[in-house]
């Protein structure tokens, strides 16, 4: 298994710092470190665009692709930069994760998404319409169709070929989209994982760190 990040993109709500770079109020760990060590069993792969070199010459032994379109594009270009057709996690840049959460995926189905049912969320937010079985058929943003839609929360795990090469393609396709977007749910079936009871915070803005500090 690979992990690929997601990390090009510029902190607009974050005075412009790193994401990777940010340190968890309770451990003192940055993302960064985080996610070398619960990914630590995989060929970790660091997209990068906005302040590229900030992070490089912290980590000067990593795997990096630049993406030099960060600034007009969306995560799904920075993806197709990266997919090569191995199976892989793929994860946003900003997520303080409880280990358990990635050993749960780890024996989850081949092809899945980790969700959760939030009733607070933004308009541009991904939510999953799912069937039956966890299967999810489509990920649609803006407002919540259905209470018992989840919200897709940034980490995917995809191992089928096909759905690989169709995934790429249709992140280059369109590139302003998010990369969640993009999956095609006509290939093979995907699955929705609930994060459950364990420890997962997204940091977007510095009221989300704020509320983080508040939470220790």
């Amino acid at each position: 298994m690979r992990t690929i990040i997601l990390a090009a993109g510029q902190g607009f709500n974050l005075d412009g710092f790193h994401k990777l770079l940010l340190r968890d109020p309770q451990s003192g760990e940055r993302i960064i470190d985080q996610y070398l060590r619960i990914y630590a069993d995989t060929d970790i792969t660091i997209v990068l665009g906005y302040k590229a070199i900030e992070v490089m010459q912290r980590y000067p032994d990593l795997n990096y692709i630049y993406n030099p379109d960060w600034k007009t594009t969306n995560n799904s270009y920075s993806l197709v930069l990266a997919l090569n057709g191995e199976p892989c996690y793929v994860t946003s840049c900003d997520l303080f994760v409880d280990p358990e959460i990635i050993r749960m995926l780890k024996d989850a189905e081949s092809d899945c998404i980790l969700t959760e049912n939030s009733e607070n969320r933004q308009l541009n937010s991904l939510n999953c319409s799912i069937a039956q079985d966890r299967q999810i058929v489509e990920i649609y943003q803006g407002s919540v169709r259905s209470k018992k839609d989840p919200e897709a929360i940034g980490i995917y795990k995809i191992t089928n070929k096909s759905l690989l090469s169709v995934w790429k393609k249709k992140c280059m396709q369109y590139g302003n989209l998010f990369a969640g977007q993009n999956l095609p749910f006509d290939v093979c079936n995907i699955y929705s994982v609930d994060k459950g009871k364990y420890r997962f915070h997204e940091v977007n803005t510095v009221m989300d760190y704020m509320r983080l500090i508040e939470s220790r």
